[in-house]
């Protein structure tokens, strides 16, 4: 009996478990457990977990397609796993259990792991799989290579038909309508905009190949144009597996070969394959670093960036920033779409991001977790190093560290003011020019700004400025593992640019030659 255990990789095509599971016409199992700490969890999001339920209905409702079903259990999942087990030695079968790595928290980490010692002492099978492109050494120039090889190679085949006997098992279950009834808060949400499941996830990626990704390498930078639908919306599929990057590296190659005498067209495409790729990069990163999740990359930031509690001065701007009522309009725009639709393009979170860590001085982790409670998409993997990213605290090396200025910004993404108007209705009468002049402070609800912007740059700046210093000196003098480290990445990031450079050269130099 195959015993096929999905977690973040809710679909049936370009599945190795699935695959190597079901080959043979072997006895097979489908099941997912839902485990009530996820449901407690601090950073998990009601917008996520909707997605994840829809998955998984979906997932169910492909798997009876084929001849079988989607078991839900409930409980510890290292509890119901080792009970399962038994029940099955105790019908003198032998059990093989099917399930992928988990790099997202140190809680499933652990799980995993104590699964894996229930198995090993008991001499019985299991195969621990791969969801995407994971290289299990720590070598950057390594992964570059094989994460090509792995995309191009030809994807694990779906089944056609599972076999799954009727079974009746003394272990606590739940059918789709308890599940929904029991965890009835996440489904309460007036708008849903991104459905879960591998069957929305092929349709959102045929609906991007059509036509959305024309003018990608732009507009993903465009909060309105990206809100509906210049960019691929896939980031949720990528994050529960519904779809795996192979079929999206794939295809969106395949489409541009199609293109390949569209030089605007491939250059989109091309962009869309280098995020793709960033994106997979840090679940790499997460897997051999599960500590930049939670902690400082340096400890010399430690004083500075704590999860301390706030005081209540920070609180207030804390709350402020939640509320997307700063003062700032394009701030506040995202952080109310973030509220709402569960997701913002990365421009706006990386924007948001910077603001809350340097101008009003508060820790990444405060700032990641309200992130993770509402984001759609949310991928501890990306987003927490990416906060430590906009604080400052990566790339020690570099000389200098990029501060997103709020309203420079909406002359550069949003001039017409279009995302801006949608969501601060305070502000819909008022133009581009009147905005930047500020006109609205003595006219309108709209709140005044929290701080002055450029003092709180000039003051906090140099305090990061100061600390990557300090990192710097004591790697260069250390020159041991950690500097080669930094090294290594530093010269990844230069590697990528240089790489970048040549290739957009070339590009914009065939859309030169061409006409509009």
């Amino acid at each position: 009996m195959n015993l096929l255990w999905f977690r973040r990789d809710l679909r049936l095509s370009d599945h190795e478990i699935v695959s190597l599971a079901t080959a043979n016409n072997a006895s097979v199992l489908p099941f997912f457990i839902i485990d009530p700490w996820f449901y407690q969890w601090e950073d998990v999001g009601q917008a996520r977990v909707r997605f994840l339920f829809e998955s998984l209905e979906n997932l169910h409702n492909n798997l009876q397609k084929l001849g079988s079903s989607l078991t839900l259990f409930e409980g510890n999942p290292v509890k119901i796993i080792q009970q399962l087990t038994q029940y099955f030695l105790d019908r003198q079968q032998t059990p093989k259990l099917y399930f992928n790595r988990d790099v997202q928290v140190e809680y499933g980490i652990t799980r995993d792991r104590a699964i894996l010692d229930f198995y090993r002492s008991r001499n019985l099978d299991y195969h621990l799989g791969l969801n995407h492109f994971l290289q299990l050494q720590d070598n950057r120039d390594r992964w570059f290579a094989e994460y090509y090889t792995y995309q191009r190679a030809t994807p694990y085949p779906a089944p056609k038909n599972i076999n799954t006997p009727s079974l009746e098992i003394p272990l606590p279950q739940l059918s789709f309508r308890q599940l929904k009834y029991k965890y009835r808060e996440f489904w309460q949400r007036k708008k849903v905009y991104f459905r879960g499941g591998e069957t929305e996830a092929k349709t959102t990626l045929r609906s991007f190949l059509d036509r959305r990704f024309e003018g990608y390498h732009w507009k993903l930078s465009r909060p309105w144009l990206a809100q509906w639908g210049a960019t691929s919306h896939l980031s949720p599929h990528l994050t529960f597996g519904t779809i795996s990057t192979r079929q999206v590296y794939q295809k969106t190659k395949a489409k541009a070969i199609d293109l390949s005498h569209v030089p605007k067209a491939e250059f989109s495409l091309k962009n869309f394959r280098d995020r793709l790729r960033w994106h997979d990069s840090f679940t790499q990163r997460l897997y051999f670093h599960p500590e930049v999740a939670y902690q400082n990359r340096y400890p010399e930031f430690d004083d500075w960036y704590t999860p301390a509690e706030l005081s209540p001065q920070k609180q207030a701007l804390f709350q402020a920033w939640q509320e997307g009522m700063t003062g700032f309009p394009l701030i506040d725009a995202s952080m109310r779409q973030l509220k709402h639709m569960g997701w913002m393009n990365f421009r706006m979170r990386a924007m948001c991001a910077t603001f809350l860590t340097i101008n009003c001085g508060i820790s990444w982790h405060h700032g990641a977790r309200h992130y993770m409670n509402y984001l759609v998409d949310g991928d501890l993997a990306i987003d927490n190093w990416q906060w430590q990213m906009q604080a400052g605290i990566t790339n020690p090396l570099s000389e200098t560290f990029r501060i997103y200025n709020p309203t420079k910004n909406i002359e550069e993404k949003d001039p017409q003011l279009r995302f801006i108007h949608y969501w601060l209705s305070e502000l819909k009468p008022y133009g581009l020019n009147e905005i930047l002049r500020g006109d609205y402070l003595t006219e309108s609800t709209y709140p005044k700004p929290i701080l002055d912007w450029a003092e709180t740059r000039k003051v906090n700046g140099k305090v990061i400025s100061n600390l990557r210093k300090q990192v710097k000196e004591r790697l260069i003098a250390e020159g041991g593992e950690e500097f080669t480290s930094a090294q290594a990445a530093q010269q990844t990031v230069e590697k990528y640019q240089q790489y970048r450079d040549r290739e957009y050269g070339a590009m914009t130099a065939r859309l030169a030659q061409t006409d509009g």
